[in-house]
């Protein structure tokens, strides 16, 4: 996944969406990510140097009427932007750490592709 934004800009937000693969009981999944802590980091791809470090994310409902009328609720994990999380220009590797609360561990995502977030230079 690729995700691009301006240098020294907080827009736009950044999303990844939870995809349903068919082989986990999805419902109990996202019961349980509303009880966890779910934390950002960013390393540059080309020395490996952390430039966000376990900043706080969110989860997001994706519509307002997900949920309604027997529909699973979907969600996005979303990290806002500071304005000094995008001073350097470059190519950087995102994830997510989602910490379980009920005990049940953690998890890093995505977890099949890199999540590269591209900062340009305006």
């Amino acid at each position: 996944m690729e995700f691009f934004i301006n240098q020294n800009s907080n827009l736009p937000p950044l999303k990844m969406e939870l995809v349903n693969d068919g082989r986990n009981d999805f419902r109990k999944f996202f019961e349980k990510i509303q009880n966890a802590t779910i934390k950002f980091s960013m390393y540059d791809v080309k020395n490996n140097v952390k430039i966000i470090a376990n900043s706080p994310a969110e989860i997001e409902l994706k519509c307002e009427s997900c949920g309604i009328g027997g529909d699973e609720p979907e969600y996005y994990i979303t990290y806002k932007w500071r304005d000094r999380d995008t001073k350097k220009v470059g190519k950087f590797n995102g994830e997510f750490i989602i910490e379980f609360l009920d005990g049940s561990g953690t998890l890093i995502a995505p977890i099949r592709d890199k999540l590269f977030i591209n900062v340009l230079e305006v």
